[in-house]
């Protein structure tokens, strides 16, 4: 990708956050990789030193960074601390992440699919969801501290982990942390106390385009690494179909432009969420 800039007023809530650019199982040492964020074009890598770097291709301006959660975060405005994720710090538990996906789609839709149980059957069959287990049980959605949670979820799935065999009911709870930042705690079957923890961080390359990151802190202890991460690559694979066909690419948040059920109660708040916040960015407006 070349370093030809992309001159746009940004509102300062979409461009004063921490963006993944990779994850820490991607960059090679001495590498430089060259990226979008946000319509900028960005180069990134590691130096000889394996420090994290970030420069504004435009302006060679050197980019604040980050490293947190298993992944490089960039920015291009003044960005608050990053949300805490404990369960990254919990040695049980198995750090991993899939390939960087690119969506032809805004980060908003990605993010918003992220968080819609309804189509687990539809998309997912045979894995997170089955006929003609198709309904959505009611659940809360709630702001706490600034972010979304969808909480009380539950699905039944015919195989909700790689080293599970059979279906059971699992429970969901979703939280967004930022527009474009969303984490999705969910039983663990091997540890049905427990729950495994999947983040989407969303990187948005432009207002309809998008790099899905996803590290994981998965409890299982029986899979492989691969093994688990291609599961998981293989659903986020399933997903693109949708969202590189969904109309408008970004994100209506006028309800009645698309029809919405009681499943979509967390679609719902998502939006009224982002409305209330003032992003207009990778949002769809009425001509």
């Amino acid at each position: 990708m070349g370093c030809e800039g992309v001159n746009m007023k940004i509102e300062s809530v979409v461009l004063d956050q921490w963006y993944p650019v990779a994850t820490e199982n991607m960059p090679v040492a001495g590498k430089a990789y060259h990226t979008q964020l946000l319509g900028q074009p960005i180069e990134y890598g590691l130096d000889e030193n394996a420090a994290f770097y970030a420069i504004q291709c435009n302006t060679r301006v050197r980019l604040p960074v980050f490293r947190q959660h298993y992944t490089y975060w960039v920015s291009l405005g003044n960005p608050p601390a990053l949300f805490d994720i404990p369960e990254f710090h919990e040695a049980e538990r198995r750090v991993l992440a899939t390939v960087p996906v690119c969506v032809r789609a805004s980060g908003l839709r990605v993010i918003e699919n992220f968080l819609d149980m309804a189509h687990f059957p539809f998309v997912h069959e045979g894995t997170l969801g089955e006929m003609p287990y198709t309904a959505v049980k009611p659940y809360r959605v709630e702001i706490e501290n600034d972010e979304l949670y969808a909480r009380d979820g539950e699905f039944y799935q015919p195989m909700a982990a790689f080293s599970h065999e059979g279906g059971m009911n699992i429970a969901y709870i979703y939280r967004v942390c930022s527009p474009f930042s969303a984490l999705l705690y969910k039983t663990c079957p091997l540890q049905p106390a427990k729950k495994d923890l999947v983040c989407l961080f969303v990187q948005p390359c432009d207002e309809d385009r998008s790099i899905v990151h996803m590290p994981m802190a998965y409890l299982d202890d029986s899979a492989s690494l691969e093994d688990l991460r291609l599961f998981r690559q293989s659903i986020l694979g399933q997903d693109l179909a949708i969202l590189n066909n969904q109309v408008p690419r970004k994100l209506p948040l006028l309800s009645d432009l698309e029809i919405s059920t009681g499943a979509d109660a967390s679609s719902l708040a998502y939006r009224h969420w982002l409305s209330e916040k003032g992003v207009s960015y990778g949002t769809f407006q009425n001509p």
